[in-house]
């Protein structure tokens, strides 16, 4: 007998082949813990359990999900954790759950998933999972809410795959928050928030703040323990604790100006700052937190937003946080006031993707808007200062050429790492996913499908990759490795880090 007033939620932890990213484990998945703040402010009789499997062992979640049989198992599933979320989707389903899938790929693979996977019962689009989970919850535990209504929730009926669908334009265009068919907009106006329409600088204001305390404090010892080994050499201040937050969401490379390889949503929402400060100031109450991960996807592309935040900065913290948020180059290149903008909110370290150290690559995968001489821009930028930056590559895309991949962006890439413009690094060769450029590419083809396993995905990421950059570049998969392994050796000449984090580990071992 199951639970009905126990949610389970997991972040699945990388499967055991991939390589790690220069990141990992080093900050709390947040997407959990943000989906069962959520629940717990909005049910508050419900008891909601919270667990990362990047810190915690697959064998231990199985065990807790059987001991304590909850009603509905939600798990945080990538194309890099594919195989530890089936292994938990077992786990419920033995302990008799109902289980839901969520984030990105899931979201671009759901009827592929339910199609295929019997122990995968719903999945929910991301970008803002956090209603339509609720809604899931109130028709589980007998509430008068039609399946059917809940806005990007695919599920079963009567054997056949139903509800949203990625890959349709209108089911598509639920995922933002600004739709109407989000349903945020009436919560919006439920909440008296002064305004009908759901505005985009303070739209994430409805979101409230973390409860890190959802994860057990051996998450956090965890966190704090991978961190300091990795980044400690970067700090002047102690570190006495760290976290993710996002009050910021979205990028402002819409539509054809998207990177090839991506394949996120892309809607802008903020919050408010006070908001933002507010939500600081807890996670330094909550968790000791002093190395803040703001995940947004381009704060840099936000101006008026990091003015705001430096010009509301409350004066009362108690402490001063260090920021590491994501940037793009050409944002910092063409208006350099924005660097000293994000020193004046506490920024001391940001994530760029450079991509490619050719012009050929770069502009092919990013637009006509970046350039090699902007990146160097942006890093000096950065340099002079005193902000350091995380700077990966993606390598083996179509106009990959021997001379752009080794003739260019590898020595650039190591002459960066020896001049001290970049902490952290990582490449990998490029992957093909259900939402970006280079999957609708082989599905085109008919190439997305491996042989001998289910069509929803394969568990082997590498083959995916290879089938890509083998059949539609200038270069052969086995060259694009070969570069990460060249990146990575110049990176721990210099000491730095070095991350590849969708290919297996077998790939970077020593030959």
């Amino acid at each position: 007998m199951t639970n009905n007033n126990l949610i389970y939620l997991v972040n699945a932890g990388n499967d055991p082949s991939m390589s790690a990213m220069s990141n990992d484990y080093s900050f709390p998945a947040l997407g959990i813990l943000a989906l069962g703040t959520w629940l717990k402010d909005r049910l508050p009789d419900l008891e909601v359990l919270c667990r990362d499997g990047a810190v915690r062992p697959n064998e231990s979640i199985r065990q807790e999900i059987l001991r304590t049989k909850p009603m509905l198992v939600g798990v945080s599933s990538l194309c890099t954790s594919y195989q530890n979320s089936l292994d938990i989707a077992a786990a419920a389903k033995e302990a008799g759950s109902k289980v839901v899938f969520g984030n990105d790929q899931a979201s671009q693979t759901s009827r592929l998933i339910l199609e295929n996977r019997s122990n995968v019962d719903y999945v929910i689009g991301a970008e803002y999972g956090e209603l339509d989970l609720e809604l899931l919850v109130r028709h589980l535990r007998g509430e008068k809410i039609d399946i059917r209504d809940i806005p990007t929730l695919t599920f079963r009926q009567d054997r056949a795959v139903a509800g949203f669908d990625f890959h349709n334009p209108a089911h598509k265009r639920r995922l933002s928050i600004k739709h109407p068919a989000s349903r945020y907009r009436e919560l919006w106006q439920f909440l008296e928030l002064g305004v009908d329409e759901v505005d985009r600088t303070r739209a994430l204001d409805m979101f409230p703040i973390v409860d890190r305390t959802l994860y057990p404090a051996d998450h956090w010892q965890i966190y704090l323990k991978n961190y300091m080994q990795r980044f400690a050499r970067l700090h002047r201040n102690e570190v006495t604790g760290v976290t993710t937050m996002n009050r910021a969401r979205g990028c402002n490379r819409q539509g054809s100006a998207q990177c090839k390889h991506c394949d996120m949503l892309l809607d802008i929402s903020m919050s408010s700052p006070e908001i933002f400060w507010k939500e600081v100031r807890k996670a330094h109450e909550q968790v000791n937190a002093t190395s803040i991960y703001e995940c947004c996807d381009s704060l840099s592309s936000f101006p008026g937003l990091i003015r705001q935040l430096a010009e509301s900065r409350p004066s009362d913290l108690g402490f001063d946080p260090e920021f590491y948020v994501y940037c793009q180059a050409a944002d910092l290149a063409e208006h350099p006031e924005r660097v000293d903008m994000l020193r004046d909110i506490g920024v001391f370290r940001v994530n760029m993707g450079l991509e490619s150290m050719s012009d050929v690559t770069l502009r092919d995968m990013k637009g006509e808007k970046d350039s090699v001489d902007k990146n160097y821009k942006a890093l000096q930028l950065l340099k002079d200062r005193g902000i350091y930056v995380y700077a990966s590559f993606v390598l083996g895309s179509e106009r990959e050429t021997q001379h752009t991949l080794f003739d260019e962006t590898v020595p650039r890439v190591c002459e960066l790492i020896r001049n001290d413009l970049i902490c952290d690094a990582e490449a990998q060769p490029v992957l093909p996913l259900h939402g970006n450029y280079q999957g609708r590419v082989l599905l085109e083809h008919g190439l997305m499908t491996c042989e001998g396993q289910p069509a929803d995905w394969p568990l082997n990421v590498d083959e995916l990759s290879r089938r890509y950059i083998d059949s539609f570049s200038g270069v052969s998969h086995n060259d694009a490795v070969d570069a990460a392994r060249m990146i990575r050796q110049c990176a721990r000449e210099r000491g730095i880090n070095f991350g590849s984090g969708v290919s297996r580990t077998e790939n970077y071992e020593d030959r």
